[in-house]
């Protein structure tokens, strides 16, 4: 389960503002991956470090499955040029899935499709990556061959195809701590929406060793965003994807007001519905962790933009004729709103975690793509 992606266009969605050092992942569900890295790209000096996480490695973040992915990827890309990109997909994703079984991550597939989206996401409710190549590039023509992509792209790629994958090695965790919490497999596909048969395959599954201490903890924090007591953000990204990237569009200089009108009511009416009773609720919570805290100020931060850009929707909409500098703030608070909603997705718990996985891989491609 991961939120669609807006579509790929040129220099759209970068935040204005300056993110914090944990909020340097990006938006990959609802805003799309090439968003969000836009926005890490930007950032100067040491708020661009991606956080180190200590726990131990599991699975796609094993030196040795990014290696093996990396050589394969780097030497198709220096050395058949001519090779359908089609064919590039099946051959690096069925690298991953050798990875991903290797790991216990079972009936891991992908298929491709043809949408608006970006370039692939993972869908845990029918356990697969979706990959639209036509994606693959921010031009108007889609990529036939692995030759049509220019090294940025290609890294682009390489880096997304591992991330959306990365996101199955996180539901295995997730299925494994519920399980030893001694929950069927009906009981965790009714609150997960995971096929049965995959639960059941990693019940079946016996693994080196037990989940750890950090682990577990890693895979409650996920488990609380994504399908439990804190998911109502990803849950709005992901039904309504359309209302973001209307917010998106709002933000942009010249966009027509009018256009954004169903999307501003989108955010007014889950401020007034789920948002500020979330926030009434997290904040008569007793002994809130670390985590929740941060979450809270982040969502605060979130009503507080929906608020401001309401007030200069009403003044812009109530007024004959609009002056320039109203029509201009309700951009300008779109924008604010954006980077709120970016910020506040950049700190969940498996994004963090993708986007630190996806950044190794896409630096060792890099770096093969360098030696001549």
């Amino acid at each position: 389960m991961r939120a669609p992606h807006h579509p790929r266009r040129p220099g759209v969605g970068a935040p204005a503002a300056p993110l914090t050092p944990d909020a340097l992942v990006a938006l990959q569900r609802s805003a799309g991956n090439r968003v969000a890295r836009q926005a890490v790209r930007r950032q100067p000096g040491p708020r661009a470090r991606v956080p180190v996480v200590q726990r131990a490695a599991y699975g796609l973040d094993l030196p040795t499955s990014q290696a093996t992915y990396v050589d394969q990827a780097a030497q198709l890309y220096r050395s058949k040029k001519d090779l359908p990109i089609d064919e590039f997909v099946k051959a690096v994703m069925t690298t991953i899935a050798g990875e991903l079984k290797a790991a216990g991550v079972p009936l891991f597939a992908w298929t491709l499709v043809t949408d608006a989206g970006a370039a692939g996401s993972f869908d845990s409710e029918h356990w697969k990556v979706k990959i639209n190549t036509a994606s693959f590039t921010a031009g108007e023509t889609p990529p036939r061959v692995l030759g049509d992509l220019d090294p940025k792209e290609v890294t682009e790629v390489v880096g997304t195809l591992y991330h959306e994958s990365r996101h199955a090695d996180q539901d295995v965790v997730i299925l494994r701590s519920l399980l030893a919490r001694k929950q069927t497999p009906a009981q965790i596909h009714a609150t997960t929406k995971i096929p049965v048969t995959v639960v059941e395959a990693v019940k079946a599954t016996t693994y080196a060793k037990p989940l750890d201490a950090d682990q577990v903890a890693h895979a409650e924090r996920m488990f609380d965003v994504m399908y439990g007591k804190h998911k109502e953000l990803l849950t709005l990204l992901m039904q309504r994807s359309d209302a973001f990237t209307g917010l998106d569009t709002l933000a942009q200089p010249g966009s027509v007001l009018a256009d954004g009108a169903p999307h501003v009511a989108v955010f007014t009416t889950w401020q007034t519905d789920v948002l500020r009773p979330k926030l009434t609720a997290m904040a008569a919570a007793k002994r809130p962790t670390a985590t929740e805290k941060t979450l809270r100020e982040r969502l605060q931060a979130i009503d507080t933009a929906i608020a401001r850009l309401s007030a200069a929707w009403t003044k812009v909409t109530r007024a004959k004729r609009p002056v320039a500098s109203d029509t201009s703030a309700v951009r300008a608070q779109a924008g604010t709103l954006r980077d709120a909603v970016l910020a506040a997705y950049r700190g969940l718990e498996g994004e963090v975690d993708a986007f630190r996985v996806e950044a190794q891989v896409k630096a060792a491609f890099g770096k093969k793509l360098a030696k001549r």
